[in-house]
């Protein structure tokens, strides 16, 4: 039996194209990601050692298999993606988020954990960050990136703000409470904008990839706004100083004025090449009186199987590739305080740079999805890696707050590349029809990365009482990424044909 909603119509009709509607549900469904994201959790992990009274290492066993089993479980989901589609898998999705957050809040021992962390990951960490994944790429070809980079705002908000919210819930209400608030969010704000807004692609709407126009053609009432149009009216402005003020003000409580100010200058700096970049655009369109297209799209996208994709040397490449960051960066997440301990720098210091991560990360993000939109995917995945390479390069040479903070900008400036170019990379290469099991299969590579990431920098440690050896190793996995990354460009089908 197969579900099924309907989708030939929208709640709303809006005047800019529906796609961005979908960009802004993807957006949410990254941020309500939180409860099953490890900075999340990590919250909670204290308040059950003494509630259990289980030793760290125990408590840290658990979550560590439960995300390995959740992580082998996310092909399945992706395969569920390809056959009933994004809005019923968001729906079904966030619905079971919402059940294991309430499990966790009447968790009574370790099998309970397990099970309660095992769903949390399933459902958090990984599909509620594999569906829009899936789904913003189909509403998206030559502005993918740019369309990618705003879904990537909800990743950065929730980073930002689930561990200071989780908290101030749990000190209010307590643990087992906090969960189910966290569950009654998910089933009252983002189950419903799912069912309401969702549509899996814009041929059920009758839209084309990025607004081309057949619903405007059948409606001539129907009047599509532009960027300018939208810059243009009170209420953009509105919206932008009410949003610049409550993150200057967030800034300014959490963190010295300095790191307030140094956002700003970074987002006012990174602003003149993407204003450059839209000119030598726009002068580029009126010479050539058309679109310029981006070099990792085509206009009729072939969708690769999974089998097929799994014949060629680009889909193996770049599996390692993505693996990489999240193998690196929790393995360097993990152990961050004990790092900074290590140098002679605070816990705090240390909690500063992953702030400055999440920061420096957001803006640009939009950098990088302008130019994922005008240069070819490897290329920007290859500067992804030389990044990770000069960051663990500086992590080495850390020895005062001041350069810890270089590290963490840095770290965040590469973090900002990472997550456009490891999402774009598979529809772009392999198409949409069969990108569920595809992702599905990245995010399995990437989860059990993270899961064995930490490993390698507590046997160093113990083995050596400090992270510099181990720091020198793992550039080793960068620099093979942005070898493989450089000898995969984007495979052609035709050619894969004839080879066979």
């Amino acid at each position: 039996m197969k579900l099924k909603l309907n989708n030939e119509k929208t709640l709303i009709n809006p005047p800019f194209y529906y796609g961005w509607i979908i960009v802004f549900v993807s957006c949410l469904s990254v941020f309500f990601s939180g409860p099953g994201q490890t900075f999340s959790i990590s919250i909670f992990i204290d308040y059950y050692i003494a509630d259990f009274e289980y030793s760290r290492s125990f408590v840290s066993g658990i979550y560590s298999t439960a995300t390995l089993c959740a992580g082998f479980s996310l092909f399945f989901i992706g395969r569920l993606v390809d056959r009933f589609g994004q809005r019923v898998m968001m729906t079904i999705v966030g619905v079971m988020l919402a059940i294991a957050c309430i499990w966790n809040a009447f968790i009574t021992g370790a099998v309970m954990m397990f099970i309660g962390i095992f769903l949390l990951r399933l459902f958090g960490q990984g599909s509620m960050t594999l569906l829009p994944n899936t789904l913003v790429p189909k509403w998206f070809m030559s502005k993918r990136g740019r369309a990618l980079s705003v879904m990537t705002v909800g990743g950065f908000a929730g980073s930002a703000l689930f561990p200071p919210l989780n908290t101030w819930i749990i000190g209010v209400v307590g643990w087992r409470s906090a969960w189910l608030i966290l569950g009654l969010a998910l089933i009252l704000l983002f189950v419903p904008l799912a069912i309401l807004l969702v549509r899996n692609q814009p041929q059920d709407i009758g839209e084309t990839p990025d607004g081309s126009g057949l619903r405007r053609e059948t409606n001539t009432s129907f009047k599509r706004w532009n960027i300018k149009d939208v810059t243009r009216t009170k209420t953009f402005w509105i919206v932008l100083v009410i949003i610049s003020i409550f993150l200057t003000y967030w800034l300014l409580i959490s963190y010295p004025t300095k790191i307030a100010a140094t956002f700003w200058i970074t987002l006012l700096v990174l602003s003149v090449p993407v204003m450059i970049l839209l000119k030598v655009n726009k002068k580029n369109k009126k010479s050539n009186h058309e679109q310029v297209v981006s070099p990792n799209v085509k206009e009729n996208e072939i969708s690769w199987s999974l089998k097929e994709a799994m014949r060629t040397r680009a889909f193996w490449f770049i599996l390692f590739c993505v693996s990489v960051p999240a193998l690196v960066n929790t393995g360097v997440t993990f152990h961050i305080v004990s790092i900074a301990e290590g140098k002679g720098l605070t816990a705090g210091t240390a909690a500063l740079v992953l702030s400055l991560m999440a920061i420096f990360g957001f803006p640009v993000s939009f950098v990088v999805g302008y130019l994922v939109d005008r240069y070819a995917v490897h290329y920007i995945l290859a500067v992804t890696f030389i990044g990770h390479i000069v960051s663990l390069g500086i992590l080495w040479f850390v020895d005062s707050t001041f350069t810890a903070i270089i590290f963490g900008v840095v770290w965040g400036i590469v973090n900002g590349f990472e997550r456009i170019a490891l999402n774009i990379v598979w529809p772009n290469y392999f198409g949409m029809r069969y990108l569920g099991s595809i992702k599905g299969l990245a995010q399995t590579s990437m989860v059990v990365a993270s899961a064995l990431g930490p490993l390698p920098f507590g046997l160093f440690y113990d083995n050596f009482g400090g992270y510099q050896e181990v720091i020198i190793l793992v550039m080793l996995f960068p620099i093979t990424a942005a070898i493989l990354a450089l000898l995969s460009p984007q495979p052609n089908y035709d050619s894969y044909q004839q080879g066979k």
